[in-house]
């Protein structure tokens, strides 16, 4: 009886605390859940980096994210894209539209800096084959989405927006980034893709540990008002 006594948290702060742990452990799975997916998400695209790369006539909309392809066509010399996040920097990625008998593709040949002779960047001419990485497609606002000089080429633009620079060209809506040492690649967009999990994982921790506190604090209370009661008695 005297141990009953001894710990009474009371119902109301028993339900607040129960509701309380459900959320904390809840939400700690979720990030423990969140950085497992990112490590399998890293796995695969460690995995297609290093495969070797799949034919033009075997490109879906559906296939993966860095899966490479191998791509034989014409650059467009003239329907491109000079992608610069502030227009009076000193360079810009360069998107051009290269045509196969698969299609048209978005192909970011990389950065280069601004030539005051030259208004549109050297490009090859006649049947080239190259390389590419199909890039993941995020979501662009319209206000970042920003293009000048729609009436004719090259275009202008704040960042790659696939679905909208294929509207424009008739290519297919996915950004391949061509890797290194290609014919008309300049320096070669970044291959990097953040999956660290580390986040995840910190942020899991911390939410395992205001559970931790939140059990802790419901004993003290309780034991603190158990002795309460029985010094009243």
């Amino acid at each position: 009886m005297a141990g009953q006594r001894a710990f009474r948290p009371g119902r109301a702060l028993t339900l607040q605390v129960a509701a309380a742990l459900v959320t904390t452990v809840g939400l700690a799975t979720w990030q423990i859940t969140r950085a497992l997916d990112k490590m399998a998400l890293a796995d695969a695209r460690d995995v297609r980096l290093q495969a070797e790369p799949v034919d033009a006539p075997r490109y879906a909309p559906q296939t993966p994210d860095f899966t490479r392809l191998a791509l034989t066509g014409q650059y467009d010399p003239e329907r491109l894209f000079l992608v610069a996040e502030r227009p009076r920097t000193r360079g810009f990625d360069v998107v051009s539209v290269l045509k196969t008998d698969t299609g048209s593709f978005l192909v970011n040949r990389g950065w280069t800096l601004r030539s005051p002779s030259q208004a549109v960047p050297e490009t090859p001419t006649g049947m080239i084959s190259v390389i590419g990485v199909v890039w993941p497609t995020t979501s662009v606002s319209d206000a970042r989405w920003q293009e000048v000089g729609t009436e004719g080429w090259p275009k202008t633009a704040r960042v790659v927006n696939p679905e909208r620079m294929a509207a424009a060209t008739g290519a297919h809506a996915r950004e391949i980034r061509l890797e290194a040492g290609g014919a008309g690649v300049f320096r070669a967009a970044s291959l990097a893709w953040d999956y660290e999990p580390g986040t995840h994982w910190s942020y899991a921790v911390q939410w395992l540990l205001i559970g931790l506190g939140v059990g802790i604090g419901y004993v003290l209370i309780g034991r603190r008002r158990g002795r309460e009661v029985a010094d009243d008695a």
